[in-house]
């Protein structure tokens, strides 16, 4: 049964982030259920000093726990060439953190922030869940 709710923020600055948000937004509605994905846009780095990169807010269920939905993230990154060089050096293929997980806040710094929080009040504002 799907009844594991996830909010998961999605991340990309290389030169094909366009591309990989796309291929990441498959990925990952082809694992949860009743998928609804927010636009993709634009946001200046955090650090302000990066590039530019494209988000996308994705809220879906899914049947496995926490840790295996983490995992499934987290090796999808590694599978887009991200490695811990790279995201020491600020350059990032595909960045995937669960924010929120069943009503709970796990990531409350990404929750704050911009690049998550537009998408999930468009998320919001059209009524994909509600608000805890």
């Amino acid at each position: 049964m799907d009844n594991n709710s996830c909010t998961i923020g999605l991340g990309s600055n290389t030169p094909d982030r366009e591309y990989q948000i796309k291929k990441a937004i498959e990925h990952i509605c082809g694992y949860l259920s009743k998928c609804d994905i927010s636009s993709v846009y634009e946001s200046p780095a955090f650090n302000g000093k990066d590039k530019p990169y494209l988000n996308a807010v994705i809220h879906g269920y899914a049947s496995q726990d926490y840790d295996s939905v983490i995992k499934f993230l987290k090796d999808w990154e590694a599978s887009c060439g991200r490695t811990q060089v790279d995201t020491l050096e600020g350059i990032i293929p595909i960045d995937l953190d669960l924010v929120i997980w069943n009503q709970h806040i796990k990531r409350p710094k990404d929750f704050e922030r911009h690049y998550f929080n537009q998408g999930y009040r468009e998320l919001l504002s059209k009524g994909s869940y509600e608000i805890m």
